[in-house]
């Protein structure tokens, strides 16, 4: 069409579209920030600046409504209904049962027997085979998310449609007859980060299932839950999916091991095994499809093997039995087809049923000499260690053996060709030539080992995990530049939240382990990334110094969080029973060999000792919960409010007159108990303090001491449960007397009101053990907040109470690890404050971190930031010093007495930070007006709205002089 044209008519029309593509694009831009700087900014769209953020560094896969798949027999599937028959024939495939008859008779025969034992309650449908209450139900609905359908749905629900629900759920629990429509599923395949789309098993499936069968799952699972951790039936070398357990715990036990290994004397003769340095084979195995193969009778066995309930066997058997489910694509459904083996994929049993399922396995690896195991849901690794290599290698083959041996034993196949190995040693030649058999497979030793998500090297340097980690960082940090600019953007508290969760959240993962064994080399691949992100938070330059660009931030280096990450696992570890394993690894001392070889207990041990905590008692993590069907706690209520008058804005008379008009509607003749706790500082010397005053008239006092470390929440649980021991082991008769608990602590009510299954500490327990006790003697009770601080004369008498019992002895108290470890962060935090180089951000700051920035635009506040860290890009002297003001005359010695570097406001000197916000005369005036006087202290410019101040005035005053336009780009 343009080839008719002439020349001139061509050229406009090329210019015409041009334009209009800038146009578009200069559109587009203005959307895009205008939808930043609004949408985004809102405080609860966090999860939509993170699901942009994913989208945008691909992360979430698109929809590829037009890609091809190869179907079956390498036929490519095209058309929508084609590709959908083509993934269900698939994952119906891998879900076959497989018939062996010599391994199925023994099993149904063995099952018989089992099942003529009956069930453990007797047929009397009590204890975990009761029906389930209404508080059972609604504890579970509760930790539903609230954007997920099941979420949205179930929490609107009314009384009555609980009722009726709660009846349907308890009709199957009765007898085990499980709806059809809890056993359907609609599968979307979701295509995997970096795979092939063509490939069928590229593709994750994500099934669709009934939300009333999740809730029926969850409510099944926290039964099975309470039941095992009580019984103790999963080995602790399972870390997978169980309350207060995670990747982190094995991670460090093995890292630890090693370096316990290695630090053992060199042989001066023969090596001695146990004595001498040991070298090590770590294998990391990978079952095929683990969740889709086991054989649902076989898990039946296992089960009643643990002496599981038959009615809650029962139960899970015919969940699972007879599942059908169809596949979506773009809206066009498959055929149905059965699923006859294997865990139902999004079931909330399923990672529970596996870890009772591989129980036994390892049973089995404990009996391999010198080889430690390590567990996370199906991902199995084994450590074989000796004195020798060649006995090391000896052993990870023998419990390569014994994994193959089990695996076939229950119809579970190890994928060799996935299976790695890596030696560690100190020696490079223990790792010439390594190789054991797997299932058939020669497996080789290789110079890395990826294992939950960590990559380990001979030396436990962790190079490549940091160089991988950086790869993955820095997308993350160049997509978060995107959502922000010089003048438009993210406000400083969304950039805060996303940088520490979607950037640092992703460097720190399980970095207790490994972080305090990296070099100081690779540990400074994270600091630079970390730092990157701080950039982006602040808008500082890059040039700009290290320590006040952490700390505008507010992202401490790695190097700071290191001694707290490492704190916490040895406070963890301590707080784990006695035959734990890492229990026992953190207890160890072995006397350091080698200098370039320090793991977390050596470090956590040294921070402990510079908080003053080297000695504190830490609390013991709980074996055993409060059983979820023990349904006296409805006699137990919680009331957070005193109506609007309680609110913390009014003044303490309103919220005093309102406390007493909800107490007087109380029962007059009551126990009554006035609880409040104390620590200095919120964190340290804690006590708690009640008075208890009886129907009778009688009151006594109460005082006790809460921990040298401690908060003020836990110092309230405290002082709570110290006076509810007193009246458990009073002489006064308070039978069928109500009990009211008065406290101004909402976080430990709220902690309480959770529910009795639901607490995960000592004290929360203990707690919800004597409210059980004290409702059974027919006692109703009523945990009341009240204000604090408004003149109410017992809660008053009680806060005195607990700041006389922070003077007791704390030596008696334990601590948890979550207090331990927020002290050691302190700790190390003050001495990064401390070490901070002499500049004009000390002077500002002295040892105190900045405040986030509140009610400022981005402009202003990256101008604060900027200003407060010494590198302002607005500044004459800082352009000048990166090249954007050069002079023939510069002499390149001392900048700042360069001509092109002086304040072009007042000529008498460089226009710093410094200069600007201190002595610059044309601020005087906005000095005077700000503060009261022209002259001002550094520590003043603390009060980030008074350096915006300043800034904007300065800035008022320059540009007439410059020609500047308002707001121009950052250099």
């Amino acid at each position: 069409m343009t080839s008719n044209l002439c020349p001139a008519t061509r050229e406009r029309w090329k210019a015409a579209k041009k334009a209009a593509a800038a146009a578009e694009e200069s559109a587009g831009t203005r959307t895009f920030r205008d939808f930043v700087s609004t949408e985004l900014n809102r405080p609860s769209s966090i999860g939509r600046v993170s699901k942009i953020l994913r989208r945008m560094e691909g992360a979430v896969p698109e929809s590829r409504p037009g890609q091809a798949i190869s179907g079956d027999c390498g036929k490519l599937a095209i058309e929508d209904r084609a590709k959908a028959n083509a993934f269900v024939r698939t994952y119906a495939a891998v879900s076959k049962q497989v018939r062996c008859p010599k391994r199925d008779r023994p099993v149904k025969k063995e099952l018989v027997s089992l099942r003529d034992n009956g069930c453990t309650c007797l047929d009397t449908k009590e204890e975990a085979c009761a029906p389930f209450s209404m508080k059972e139900m609604e504890a579970q609905i509760r930790v539903l998310k609230s954007r997920k359908a099941p979420g949205q749905h179930l929490r609107h629900l009314g009384p009555t449609a609980k009722s009726v629900l709660l009846r349907l759920i308890n009709q199957t629990w009765a007898d085990a007859t499980i709806p059809s429509a809890w056993r359907r599923a609609t599968i979307i395949p979701i295509l995997k980060t970096g795979k092939n789309p063509q490939s069928v098993t590229s593709y994750r499936p994500i099934a669709l299932t009934s939300h009333v069968a999740k809730l029926a799952e969850r409510m099944v699972g926290a039964r099975l839950s309470q039941i095992a951790e009580a019984r103790n039936l999963i080995p602790a070398e399972q870390v997978g999916y169980w309350r207060g357990k995670s990747v982190e715990e094995n991670l460090g036990r093995l890292v630890q091991t090693v370096q316990d290994g290695w630090n053992r004397p060199r042989p001066a003769g023969r090596p001695t095994e146990g004595k001498t340095a040991e070298k090590f084979a770590l294998v990391a195995y990978d079952f095929s499809r683990a969740y889709d193969k086991i054989d649902h009778r076989m898990l039946q066995l296992k089960l009643l093997r643990l002496q599981l309930p038959l009615c809650m066997v029962n139960w899970i058997f015919q969940f699972l039995r007879d599942r059908r489910a169809r596949v979506e694509v773009n809206g066009c459904l498959s055929e149905e087809r059965p699923f006859r083996a294997g865990l139902p994929q999004g079931s909330v049993l399923a990672p529970t049923l596996y870890t009772l399922w591989s129980a036994d396995l390892v049973s089995d690896l404990r009996s391999v000499p010198g080889t430690s195991v390590f567990m996370y849901a199906d991902d199995t690794a084994t450590l074989s260690g000796s004195c020798r290599m060649e006995t090391a290698r000896e052993r990870a083959q023998i419990a390569a053996d014994t994994m193959v041996r089990w695996a076939n034993r229950w119809k579970m196949v190890i994928a060799g060709e996935k299976t790695q190995a890596l030696v560690l040693s100190q020696w490079s030649h223990d790792a010439k030539d390594f190789q054991i058999k797997v299932a058939g497979t020669s497996v080789k030793g290789s110079p890395h080992l990826r294992l939950l998500g960590v990559t380990f090297d001979r030396l436990l340097h962790f190079g490549e995990h940091c160089k991988n980690l950086r790869r993955k960082v820095k997308p993350r940090t160049a997509q978060l530049r995107k959502l922000t600019g010089r003048s438009w953007g993210l406000q400083e508290a969304q950039l805060r939240t996303v940088a520490n969760g979607y950037v640092r959240g992703a460097l720190e993962y399980a970095a207790a382990a490994w972080l305090p064994a990296a070099s100081e080399a690779h540990v400074e691949l994270i600091e630079r990334e970390l730092r990157a992100a701080a950039r982006a938070v602040t808008g500082c330059t890059a040039s700009t110094p290290t320590a006040p660009l952490m700390a505008e931030a507010g992202i401490p280096p790695a190097r700071v969080r290191c001694p707290a990450l490492a704190a916490r696992m040895v406070g963890l570890a301590a707080s784990l029973p006695g035959d734990d394993p890492l229990h026992a690894v953190g207890e160890m001392h072995v006397a350091p060999r080698l200098r370039t070889t320090t793991g977390w207990r050596d470090v956590g041990h040294r921070a402990l000792a510079w908080t003053g905590a080297a000695d504190v008692k830490v609390e013991g993590r709980p074996t055993k919960t409060i059983p979820p069907w023990d349904h006296h706690g409805e006699a137990v209520t919680f009331c957070l409010e005193v109506g609007p008058g309680g609110q913390r804005a009014a003044p303490a008379h309103i919220r005093r007159g309102a406390a007493e008009a909800t107490l007087e509607q109380l029962p007059p003749r009551a126990t009554w108990i006035w609880s409040d706790g104390s620590a200095e500082g919120g964190v340290s010397q804690g006590g708690g303090g009640a008075t208890i005053t009886f129907p009778s008239g009688e009151t006594r006092e109460v005082r006790v001491p809460a921990g040298q470390l401690c908060s003020s929440t836990r110092a309230e649980l405290c002082a709570l449960k110290a006076a509810l021991n007193a009246i458990r082991d009073a002489d006064a008769d308070i039978a069928d007397d109500p009990i009211v608990i008065c406290t101004d602590c909402q976080a430990a009510l709220r902690m309480l009101e959770s529910g009795a299954s639901s607490q995960t500490t000592h004290l929360g327990i203990s707690i919800w053990e004597d409210l059980l006790a004290l409702s059974s003697r027919g006692s109703p009770i009523r945990l009341q907040w009240v204000p604090a601080h408004c003149g109410l004369r017992e809660n008053e008498r009680a806060d005195e109470l607990a700041k006389e019992a922070s003077g007791l002895p704390q030596e008696a108290a334990a601590t948890d690890v979550r207090t331990l470890t927020k002290a050691v962060a302190r700790c190390a935090s003050h001495r990064w404050r401390q070490e901070w180089p002499s500049s004009f951000f000390k002077d500002i700051m002295r040892d105190r971190m900045p405040a986030p920035l509140k009610n400022l635009d981005r402009d202003a506040a990256v101008n604060v930031h900027q200003l407060r860290a010494g590198h302002w890009g607005r500044s004459e002297q800082y352009l000048h010093r990166i090249g954007r003001r050069p002079i023939p005359t510069c002499q390149q010695g001392n900048l700042k007495a360069c001509p092109a570097a002086r304040c072009i406001v007042c000529r008498e000197g460089a226009d710093t930070p410094e200069h600007v916000l201190l002595r610059c005369p044309c601020l005087a005036g906005a000095r005077l007006r700000l503060t009261g006087n022209i002259h001002i202290r550094p520590e003043q410019l603390k009060d980030g709205e008074l350096v915006a101040a300043l800034a904007a005035g300065y800035l008022r005053h320059k540009e007439p002089l410059t020609g500047l336009q308002a707001g121009p780009s950052r250099p």
